[in-house]
């Protein structure tokens, strides 16, 4: 093989081929997409014009030259001429007749040289020069879009500039389609470009406009892909600017805005560095909600209060669903049913404060009326009572005498289905079934009279006596039926669910496994989305002082993936907590400790909260209280624990990280990634700053002597230098917000100087015990507490300068109306 190669290649015909191949080498995009031969390849190396008619001499010549070539018997297919419309190969079989061909597959086999010529038309230089010049290929948008892809592939942006430029400054009356996948090619194309380069924005929105102003036509995507593609780069301003300029031409109504919701709710966790105006920590609006506002406000007549409601409330932007509220009804836009308000206020319920709360219930009373319908008294319901079922004739059919019928021994039971089709019965309540049934000899003999019933047209029901009776009769639960049977409750006693958790309880304590079976069966039945009922043996192990046991069914909630219902959360409470007065410590437990029982009650939420369990403020509030009156020295670690866990359950959520660019197309909004407003507003409802200047009171609550003070100190976090214990109140404040908690410095400055008061100012004494003790006992002068303040919080200016004047920071002034409430002070100096 290789020397006959080698023959060939010395012809002088071989030799003359590879001169020419290697005088004009050709890539391999650069070859003809018709299958020629080598001859009449090496022949037409050289360009030509695309433009070149179908009778050029030289193109004929070539035609004759491989006119004798044997045709192939298979379709050839040429990777490069696909259409990138349909994606269907041309076969050369189609190529070899012209007419045949479609003008656009035609551009599809241009050579990158003739590409780079044709769509170099960004400029008004040599007119007429380029194919699209022509009338016939101005309009030709395959022509169009196989240049811009050309140069979008070379040039990038410039490239869609060039062909944009040529399009509407090079050409005059060129229309873009508006419909179908290439026109979203191409306006997307431009649209990405302007929102890149802002400046050409505006001659796009430009000639979109004066499109729908001419022929009525306009692309539909326009509007969010501008207005929600500045959003999505933190521009409101520009945003509201190109929607004032195609609300009246690119929107069907006023409520397509919602459209751009989705885009201003990301915007709320854009990066810093934007063009927004620098917002207050207390602030619940977000600028992509104030910028949707905006857009709200210069667009009159819009609905759009229930989805943007839904949608806020959704993402978990619920104080921003809260502003939203207020503003939409000052708008005159509001709820059209009362299932559109109904998220909204199943949030303020949970998580807003009791303020908002009344207001809004207040609002939706005077919009539904609501108020009227609770006062009025429902209509008398017609219906019959459960236990009387009607006949034929219209007439009820009590239940008990069904029952008497069942049992009397002189009737058999086809005498009583006899008598009752002749009364025309047409079902039979629970306690006719259970006279049947304990007549009956065993589950199968049950079964059968159910069968026979139900074949003479005679319903029992969908009590839950019926449901339990058929349910034990199938599985041969012969014990358990018996005791079902002849137990004394009333059949509707089987219906009421805190009854039978309550018996459970109580046979579970008394150890009578008999009927705490046949309990656990029936509320087996009254629960069948729960099989499992852990929440009824949690509340159990709870009643009965199983504490171990209630901790192992909540790991195994946790374990499934699972939470407690917030009425195991409210037993729970109620029956560990000892009841405590307003203002004063809790008193010790009878079976555990005031800070043992939250301490249990802590371990149980941090397994219940993670998993999606709600927990109130009021109650969180509550444990920290219980925790912070404690004063003991070991119990500041507790709180100090309980804290750091709460902020950093509730606000780890929270904490904005730089996100990849969002496309301008935008992209379905992932609650996963988004800030939980739930999470943020549950911290502020708990770590009020009435809480923080609390926190900074117990840190202060703590009796020093002069033989101890050397044995209570406390590291500093970051120095490690030893401060005095009362300032570890203003430490873990520091350590929560390092966790991500927003501290109010003025009212814990506040907290600071009037416990610096109790213990330096001049003799006013407080009625409190506590206060008077720790004033007679403090080991600490004045200038050792303030500079160990100072170390703590970290911040020269806590007291705004007037540590300077230790005479004006220890006896702040009182006013007039807290003399008034605090009758029980001291005025002299007896009793120290």
């Amino acid at each position: 093989m290789r020397p006959a190669l080698l023959r060939l290649l010395k012809r002088p015909s071989a030799v003359s081929i590879l001169d020419t191949l290697t005088a004009t080498p050709i890539g391999i995009e650069q070859l003809e997409s018709r299958y020629r031969c080598l001859r009449c390849h090496s022949q037409g190396t050289k360009p030509t014009q695309l433009d070149e008619p179908d009778n050029n001499p030289t193109r004929t010549e070539l035609k004759d030259l491989c006119r004798g070539k044997r045709p192939f018997s298979f379709a050839i297919y040429d990777i490069e001429s696909l259409d990138e419309e349909t994606s269907d190969p041309v076969p050369i079989a189609l190529r070899q007749s012209p007419n045949k061909i479609p003008r656009h597959t035609k551009t599809l086999s241009l050579r990158p040289e003739k590409l780079e010529f044709e769509s170099d038309v960004g400029h008004l230089n040599s007119i007429g020069t380029r194919l699209v010049d022509h009338p016939e290929s101005r309009h030709n948008f395959d022509l169009w879009e196989e240049l811009i892809r050309y140069r979008q592939r070379h040039y990038g942006d410039n490239g869609t500039l060039q062909i944009w430029e040529g399009l509407t400054v090079r050409l005059d009356g060129v229309r873009l389609p508006t419909t179908g996948e290439q026109a979203d090619f191409f306006w997307q194309s431009f649209v990405e470009l302007g929102l890149r380069r802002e400046l050409y924005l505006d001659s796009l929105i430009e000639y979109a406009v004066n499109l729908w102003k001419r022929e009525g036509d306009r692309w539909p995507h326009l509007y969010m892909r501008v207005v929600g593609g500045l959003l999505d780069q933190g521009k409101p301003n520009r945003a509201l600017e190109c929607h004032k300029k195609l609300q009246k031409t690119h929107i069907a109504s006023a409520s397509d805005i919602m459209q751009i919701l989705p885009s201003a709710i990301r915007l709320s966790s854009l990066p810093a560095g934007m063009d927004l105006a620098t917002t207050d920590l207390q602030e619940s609006l977000t600028p992509g909600l104030k910028a949707f506002q905006s857009i709200c406000s210069a667009t009159p007549d819009h609905k759009v209060y229930g989805p943007a409601i839904a949608m806020l409330i959704q993402q978990g932007q619920g104080e921003g669903a809260i502003s939203m509220h207020h503003f939409l009804a000052r708008r005159q836009d509001h709820p059209q049913s009362l299932d559109e308000i109904q998220p909204l206020l199943e949030f303020v319920e949970k998580f807003g404060r009791r303020k908002e709360f009344n207001r809004l219930r207040g609002y939706v009373k005077k919009r539904f009326d609501t108020e009227a319908s609770i006062d009025q008294p429902g209509p008398i319901d017609p219906s019959p009572k459960p236990n009387e079922k009607s006949t034929k004739e219209g007439k009820p059919f009590k239940d008990e005498i069904g029952a008497k019928m069942f049992a009397t021994r002189a009737l058999n039971f086809d005498m009583v289905i006899g008598g009752l089709k002749m009364l025309g019965v047409s079902e039979i309540g629970p306690r006719t079934l259970r006279e049947m049934a304990i007549r009956a000899h065993g589950n199968q003999d049950i079964l059968e009279k159910l069968k026979t019933l139900k074949q003479s047209g005679i319903s029992v029901g969908d009590s839950m006596f019926a449901r339990l009776l058929q349910k034990l009769a199938a599985q041969n639960r012969d014990i358990l039926l018996s005791d079902i049977l002849r137990s004394d409750q009333h059949p509707d006693v089987l219906e009421d669910v805190r009854m039978q958790e309550t018996m459970l309880v109580s046979y579970y304590m008394a150890r009578d496994w008999r009927l705490y079976n046949m309990t656990l069966a029936i509320l087996t039945e009254l629960h069948p989305g729960a099989p499992d009922l852990f929440d009824i043996h949690f509340r159990k192990h709870i009643a009965a002082w199983e504490l171990r046991a209630a901790a192992k069914v909540t790991d195994e909630l946790a374990l499934n993936g699972r939470t407690l219902s917030e009425d195991s959360v409210d037993f729970m409470a109620e029956q560990v907590l000892t009841p405590r007065r307003m203002n004063h410590r809790p008193p010790p437990g009878q079976r555990l400790s005031a800070v043992e029982e939250v301490l249990f009650i802590f371990k149980i939420l941090k397994r219940v909260v993670p998993a999606g369990g709600y927990v109130s403020a009021a109650f969180w509030v509550e444990m920290l209280k219980r925790l912070g009156m404690a004063n003991a020295w070991a119990d500041w670690d507790k709180l100090r624990d309980c804290c750091q866990w709460l902020v950093c359950q509730y606000a780890g959520t929270t904490k904005q990280t730089p996100r990849a660019k969002v496309p301008s197309t935008g992209s379905p909004l992932d609650p996963t990634q988004q800030a939980n407003a739930h999470d943020r507003r549950m911290l502020d409802l708990v770590f009020t700053p009435q809480m923080q200047a609390a926190i900074v009171s117990w840190g202060f609550t703590f009796r020093v002597l002069d033989t101890t003070q050397s044995r209570f100190t406390i590291p500093h976090p970051r120095t490690n230098e030893e401060l005095i214990p009362w300032v570890r109140g203003l430490i873990l404040l520091r350590e929560l917000e390092a966790s991500g908690l927003r501290l109010d410095k003025r009212l814990i400055s506040q907290a600071v100087r009037h416990r610096m008061a109790m213990l330096y100012s001049h003799p006013v004494l407080s009625a409190r015990r506590m206060n008077r003790m720790l004033r007679r006992r403090n080991p600490y002068p004045l200038q050792t507490v303030l500079d160990d303040v100072l170390r703590a919080w970290g911040d020269p200016t806590l007291f705004d300068g007037m540590e300077e004047d230790w005479e004006r920071l220890v006896n702040p002034p009182r006013s007039t109306r807290a003399k008034r409430r605090a009758p029980g002070i001291r005025l002299s100096l007896k009793g120290l």
